[in-house]
C-alpha cells in the first residue's frame, strides 16, 4: 500500500483537504494530514482522516513547526501533496525547501489561487511566480491557471483536477417563505464585491421585490463602518444584515440551507470553495463572469452567470433564479449525482 502525506500546514485549507483526502484513499493509497486540526471547521464531519503534526495556539510557529515535521519525516512517504505555501507573502525560503524535498520524495502542489487574495505587492507575486517555475509536479482546476502555469514553466507536469462539491451530505429541506433569504460567506473584502452586493438589494427594493441579504464573515472595522455607511445611506437597513465573525461551519450548512440562493459578485478570482458549497447544498448562486464560475456551472442551469460590475443585469438574474427555483434546483441535482472527488487518484498515478 503506498503512503500519500497531504500537507495544509495551518488548516487554512481544512474542508478541501477532507474531501480531497478521502478522495485519494482506497485499498492502494493511505492517505495521512499534516497540518492543524482546525475543529471549528471539521466539527461537521464523524470520520476524519488521521492528522499528524503539532497543533500549538501560535499560527506562525505552528506553520514553521509543521514544515520541520514534513522535512524529517517524508521518507515515511511515497508521494507529498501540498497546498497553501503562505510564507511567500514573505519569503522565498519555501522555494528552497521545495526543491529540497522534490529532489527527494514525488511533491505535488495543488494550486487553488495563482496569488494570495488582496496580495499587490510584486516582491510577493514574483516569490509566487518563483515557485511556479520550480515546482514539478503541479495539479490545477482550471484550464485558464492551466495555460498560465504552462508559460511560466513549460517543463512542469500539469494536471487537471476536478473539485468537488461540499457538503452535499448536509443537505436539508428548506421551507417555502415568502421573503427570499440570499447570501453571501467568506472573508468580507472588496474583491468580494460587497458593495455590488448593496447596490443590488438597492435596485430591488425600488422594485418592490422582497428578498433579505445576510452577510457572514470576518471583516475589517473600517471596510465594516463603510459597508454600515452605505447601508444606511441606501436606506436598506431592514433588507441587509453582517455578521462580521468567524463561524463554524455547522452554522454555515445550516445557514445556506435557510437560504435561496447565494450572491458571488466578485471581482476578482480562479476559483471559489463557496461556488462549491453552495451547489453541494443544492442552492444555485448568481455571480460575475470571473474565475471558473462559466466554465464549471454557467451553462448547467444551476448558476446564473453575468457581466462583471452589470449591477442591472445581477438584479434581473436575482429575481429570474428566484422565479425558477424549481428548475435550478432540479438541474442541480442532476449535476451533484457524481463524486468528482474520486477522480482525482489520477495524480497520484
Amino acid at each position: 500500500m503506498k503512503k500519500i502525506l497531504v500537507v495544509d500546514f495551518n488548516g487554512t485549507s481544512s474542508v478541501y483537504t477532507h474531501y480531497l483526502s478521502n478522495g485519494l484513499k482506497d485499498e492502494k493509497y493511505e492517505v495521512k494530514i499534516l497540518g492543524k486540526k482546525k475543529s471549528e471547521f471539521l466539527d461537521v464531519f464523524e470520520n476524519l482522516n488521521d492528522y499528524l503534526g503539532f497543533t500549538t495556539r501560535f499560527k506562525l510557529l505552528n506553520y514553521i513547526l509543521n514544515w520541520f515535521w514534513l522535512l524529517f519525516n517524508y521518507k515515511k512517504f511515497d508521494t507529498v501533496v501540498i497546498q497553501w505555501l503562505q510564507l511567500l507573502k514573505y519569503t522565498s525560503l519555501e522555494v528552497l525547501l521545495i526543491n529540497y524535498l522534490q529532489a527527494r520524495v514525488k511533491v505535488i502542489y495543488i494550486l487553488h489561487n495563482i496569488y494570495p487574495h488582496n496580495r499587490k505587492n510584486k516582491k510577493t507575486l514574483k516569490r509566487y511566480n518563483q515557485l511556479y517555475k520550480t515546482i514539478k509536479n503541479i495539479a490545477v482546476h482550471t484550464n485558464k491557471v492551466k495555460n498560465i502555469i504552462s508559460e511560466l514553466n513549460p517543463n512542469a507536469i500539469i494536471l487537471r483536477v476536478e473539485h468537488g462539491l461540499f457538503f452535499k451530505e448536509f443537505r436539508e429541506r428548506s421551507t417555502n417563505v415568502k421573503v427570499k433569504k440570499c447570501l453571501m460567506v467568506g472573508y468580507i473584502s472588496k474583491y468580494k464585491g460587497i458593495e455590488d452586493a448593496l447596490k443590488v438589494v438597492k435596485v430591488l427594493k425600488e422594485k418592490k421585490i422582497n428578498i433579505f441579504l445576510d452577510i457572514v464573515g470576518l471583516a475589517e472595522p473600517e471596510y465594516l463602518k463603510f459597508l454600515t455607511e452605505m447601508i444606511n445611506d441606501f436606506m436598506i437597513k431592514d433588507q441587509v444584515n453582517i455578521l462580521s465573525k468567524e463561524v463554524s461551519t455547522s452554522f454555515l450548512i445550516n445557514k445556506i440551507n435557510q437560504s435561496t440562493m447565494l450572491w458571488l459578485p466578485y471581482k476578482k478570482i480562479n476559483q471559489s470553495g463557496v461556488s462549491y458549497t453552495s451547489v453541494g447544498l443544492e442552492k444555485p448562486f448568481v455571480g460575475y463572469d470571473v474565475g471558473n464560475f462559466k466554465d464549471a456551472f454557467g451553462d448547467k442551469g444551476i448558476a446564473n452567470i453575468v457581466e462583471k460590475n452589470n449591477i442591472k443585469a445581477f438584479s434581473e438574474a436575482v429575481i429570474e433564479v428566484m422565479e425558477n427555483e424549481v428548475f435550478y434546483k432540479k438541474n442541480i441535482q442532476i449535476f451533484s449525482s457524481q463524486n468528482l472527488w474520486n477522480l482525482n487518484k489520477i495524480i497520484l498515478n
